[in-house]
């Protein structure tokens, strides 16, 4: 009787230990690498290239960075788009599967796998794409303070309508956006979120603007920034950033204000980080 005790004792101890040793080793677990401080303002940016290309010594996160004492995560990624692209067909990868549907999938659950083994399929151009969403996939959300989304500007160029009759149809600008504020605003309901207005763009030929182009892209851009407002009165802690109240950039001052048409110039950065500062202290 005593022997077969100790046969037991000995198959549960090494039960429990295999048990354990899945938990560390198998059962995946969301490792945080960020924030670091907790003493200061935490800020995550996710979106287009609007905050991430470089012209001149600073991109505008880095900018933005410099006027608040805060630590900042810039995950955003070039050409990416709010609306999902694929209509059935191919993918568009660098689009959906590094756009806000999976980006705000990753915010929720710190899990990359639907993204990552795409990506590495792809050019080495990509690297830097994995490399943010590593990051990204690492973020405690629960401590972080702030979150910027920053779609649009892909949005427009492809002319992805702004709304259908279904308000959460993930092929239009607004749909994709809703979805992804409820998925983040449902698991975490405390983070502050702020959806910046979708800026001035123009195609730039030769030093001269595309009237035409002007007048299409300006269709799509009020119907989006009107749809952002919406959203933003939707839910608490969603808040509007509308640049134009204190800046209103257009095809005769552009040029003063943008490097290409698309992307802030210097000057550019300067005002438009100044003013999202100020925003960003009016609401935290």
């Amino acid at each position: 009787m005593k022997k077969k005790k100790t046969v037991f004792l000995i198959t549960f101890i090494i039960f429990v230990v295999l048990l354990a040793g899945l938990a560390v080793f198998v059962i995946p677990r969301k490792k945080h690498t960020f924030p670091l401080y907790e003493n200061k303002l935490n800020i995550v940016i996710v979106g287009d290239s609007l905050f991430c290309n470089k012209y001149g010594a600073k991109n505008l996160a880095e900018t933005l960075e410099g006027k608040l004492d805060c630590e900042m995560l810039n995950c955003s990624i070039g050409g990416t788009c709010a609306s999902k692209l694929n209509d059935g067909g191919e993918p568009d990868y660098y689009s959906d599967k590094l756009g806000f549907y999976n980006i705000s999938n990753i915010i929720c659950t710190g899990n990359k796998a639907s993204v990552s083994d795409n990506v590495r399929r792809l050019s080495a151009s990509f690297d830097d794409a994995f490399s943010k969403l590593k990051l990204l996939a690492g973020t405690n959300f629960k401590k972080e303070e702030i979150l910027i989304v920053n779609y649009g500007i892909n949005d427009a160029f492809l002319r992805v309508p702004a709304v259908s009759n279904d308000k959460h149809d993930e092929f239009t600008y607004a749909g994709a956006v809703r979805c992804g504020i409820e998925r983040i605003v449902k698991e975490y309901p405390d983070l502050k979120i702020i959806l910046p207005e979708v800026t001035y763009t123009t195609l730039v030929y030769f030093g001269e603007s595309d009237g035409y182009y002007d007048e299409i892209t300006a269709e799509y851009r009020e119907a989006y920034n009107e749809e952002l407002k919406k959203i933003a009165d939707e839910y608490e802690n969603v808040y509007y950033f509308d640049f134009s109240d204190t800046l209103d950039i257009n095809i005769n001052n552009h040029e003063q204000y943008l490097i290409d048409g698309i992307h802030f110039n210097d000057e550019g950065k300067e005002a438009y980080s100044a003013a999202l500062a100020d925003f960003i202290g009016e609401i935290k």
